[in-house]
């Protein structure tokens, strides 16, 4: 059985229907239904047609209020839409108010199912071409979300994508100043370690460190912008403002300890090593955006707040984290109370004036600071 293309009629009068009666009779063009203006949407909403037929005989208004619905309803909008008219005004009125083609009362019939089937085929090309498109931007979409991942939570992923405004702020080359608790994980004695077991244990050894670092950076909606030899880089509340930033990185960094210590007993049993994980956090302002040239993009995060957080990193001991006082202070305000402990100020290289530093107690911390 040959397929028929269903026709919906709005707004005609009996003449227009008698004339479409007769140039589709026998033909594989059916109408469908015949409804006024107002009962357009919820026919459409019932079962959409393969082509619309408008009488031009409407006023203006009403020819240019249909013609709107059409085209903004994405089920109808690439659907043909046809007038039946009787005079050049008529025709001119409906192709302002949006018709894809005409046709008039003195039109023979094998003209009018040409016209109408070539219409049919344009509009099936365009659906066609849409759908191949839409499936691409789905499959370019789950590409982004899959890599986009791979430095950030899977909840922190959904929520850019799904915000337009957040998604072209993240992706363009584009640099906002913005609050971020900032964080540097190191593993202490890697060099020896790297030393002296063979190339593929020693990958074996950090990807297990890393996936335990990013597991858990992700189970606090943190960012992770840098992994560089023993160490990672992390951020709290970029590219998304978290009001707890710093009291989420102090969580992920305790966490980190706890069960960093298990994996490194571990790696003592199976690889006969010993190290240690330091951890140092700050607070502030960062530059947040893309950095780098038209080849190479790296969205990250940069400023003294960054640099200070990278000190803390390399004065812990292995099992320590060390944070300053801006940490400690966010910390207050939220009403936070970790058991901190305050530490001699500690002047780093590069700063005139002394940062008052922080530790909390743990029982994983090691007193051997290893090359």
């Amino acid at each position: 059985m040959s397929a028929t293309f269903r026709t919906l009629v709005i707004g005609a009068s009996a003449a227009s229907r008698n004339l479409l009666a007769r140039l589709i009779d026998g033909s594989d063009i059916v109408i469908d239904d015949v409804v006024g203006p107002e009962q357009l949407v919820a026919s459409v909403a019932r079962r959409a047609p393969d082509l619309f037929v408008i009488d031009a005989e409407n006023d203006a208004q009403t020819l240019a209020v249909v013609c709107g619905l059409l085209k903004a309803n994405p089920v109808t909008m690439l659907l043909p839409l046809l007038a039946i008219a009787k005079s050049a005004k008529q025709r001119l009125a409906a192709f302002e108010a949006g018709v894809d083609d005409f046709l008039t009362y003195t039109v023979r019939r094998e003209e009018f199912l040409v016209r109408a089937h070539a219409l049919l085929r344009v509009s099936a090309a365009r659906r066609q071409l849409a759908a191949e498109q839409l499936s691409q931007e789905v499959q370019q979409r789950e590409l982004i979300r899959a890599a986009f991942r791979r430095y950030i939570s899977p909840k922190l992923a959904d929520k850019i994508l799904a915000d337009p405004q957040l998604r072209d702020f993240t992706f363009a080359q584009t640099q906002v100043r913005t609050r971020a608790a900032v964080m540097f994980a190191d593993m202490r004695g890697f060099t020896a370690i790297s030393e002296r077991l063979n190339p593929g244990e020693v990958v074996t050894l950090l990807n297990e460190f890393f996936a335990l670092l990013t597991d858990i950076t992700f189970e606090y909606d943190g960012t992770v912008f840098n992994m560089a030899g023993d160490g990672l880089m992390v951020g709290f509340g970029v590219p998304i403002e978290q009001a707890d930033g710093s009291a989420r990185a102090i969580a992920a960094a305790r966490r980190m300890l706890d069960n960093f210590a298990l994996l490194a007993e571990q790696w003592r049993e199976r690889f006969g090593v010993e190290t240690g994980l330091g951890i140092g956090i700050n607070v502030g302002e960062v530059i947040a955006g893309n950095v780098g040239s038209a080849a190479y993009m790296n969205y990250t995060i940069i400023g003294d707040t960054v640099n200070v957080a990278s000190r803390l990193g390399q004065r812990a001991r292995a099992g320590e984290m060390l944070f300053s006082d801006a940490v400690k202070h966010s910390l207050d305000e939220h009403g936070v109370s970790i058991g901190a402990l305050p530490l001699p100020a500690l002047v780093l290289r590069g700063r005139s004036t002394p940062i008052d530093i922080f530790c909390v107690p743990s029982v994983t911390r090691l007193d051997f600071r290893p090359a």
